[in-house]
């Protein structure tokens, strides 16, 4: 991502494919410099858009959010808690959420009770409309939540067993564990190995299987929901990038929006080819639903 060119191994499960990194440094905090994507606040630019692009996302309703959708996708996040269908009342805690961005466009879609946790950020946050971040690890909060949700953050963290293990303790009776993630065992990371944009070294921990989700959530007690294979076109530009030796971060990068939108013939297409790959269930993202109800 940031061109640093550290080398670091990582093994794969014969049994459940599960691709896990040999060794956590232990100057990690280096890797999640200020500049770290999901640390930066928004724009003037991205504020004013994204609420509409939120709202199609959620109903399928807001013309503004559906031309976005044309050249962006939806916002798989916001997807992924429509699925749930959980109150707007409903007590819901982003976990590595960092700044809080989609606790965010959730309160403008009408959710009241909002809490994230990321143990990365320089400080607590405390925002005007009462959404709270919380710098802690989930063994540090009590609370309980009808909805934990983990959007690309389990993959950051080390033990997963007992990750899963404590948010069932901090889910009511009923409630869901929503979990997006990148997958091994996925075309992506079978064609570009090392290359693959979502090994992301050394951030990623561990990269599950659908089966290895499975096993986990059985050990802790958590019901096997539905699995929505989500990923996209980044799959593709990022790892060619990679083969080509462009961090994420560099200036020939196509990571900044413009430069898709300039390659849109190309993005299209690769868009094309992962909707096909999350037909076949072989996308190297996806989304999983596990329940407090056993």
């Amino acid at each position: 991502m940031f061109g640093f060119r550290d080398e670091f191994n990582y093994y794969e499960c014969s049994k459940c494919g599960c691709v896990q990194i040999d060794e956590v440094p232990a100057n990690l905090p280096k890797y999640y410099p200020p500049n770290y994507y999901s640390f930066q606040q928004d724009g003037v630019f991205k504020k004013l858009l994204k609420p509409h692009w939120a709202r199609y996302s959620f109903s399928g309703r807001n013309w503004i959010g559906k031309v976005l959708a044309v050249f962006m996708g939806t916002h798989q996040g916001v997807e992924s808690v429509s699925r749930t269908k959980v109150p707007r009342d409903a007590a819901i805690l982003d976990v590595g959420c960092g700044s809080g961005d989609l606790l965010k466009l959730l309160h403008g879609l009408g959710f009241t009770n909002l809490t994230g946790a990321d143990p990365f950020i320089q400080e607590e946050i405390r925002y005007p409309n009462g959404i709270m971040v919380l710098k802690k690890h989930l063994t540090e909060i009590s609370q309980r939540y009808d909805l934990i949700m983990l959007h690309h953050s389990f993959e950051h963290m080390t033990n997963p067993i007992e990750i899963i293990a404590q948010a069932k303790r901090l889910l009511k009776l009923g409630g869901t564990l929503v979990i997006r993630v990148p997958i091994a065992a996925s075309y992506a990371w079978k064609h570009y190995k090392a290359d693959w944009v979502q090994l992301d070294p050394p951030r990623h921990i561990f990269l599950p299987s659908v089966k290895s989700i499975q096993i986990l959530a059985e050990r802790a007690g958590l019901r096997f929901g539905a699995v929505v294979h989500e990923s996209n076109e980044f799959q593709f530009w990022g790892s060619e990038q990679y083969l080509q030796g462009i961090p994420l971060m560099d200036a020939r990068s196509l990571a900044p929006l413009w430069k898709q939108a300039l390659a849109r013939r190309k993005m299209l297409a690769y868009r094309k080819r992962a909707d096909e790959l999350n037909a076949k269930g072989e996308g190297d993202s996806a989304c999983f639903h596990l329940h407090n109800d056993l």
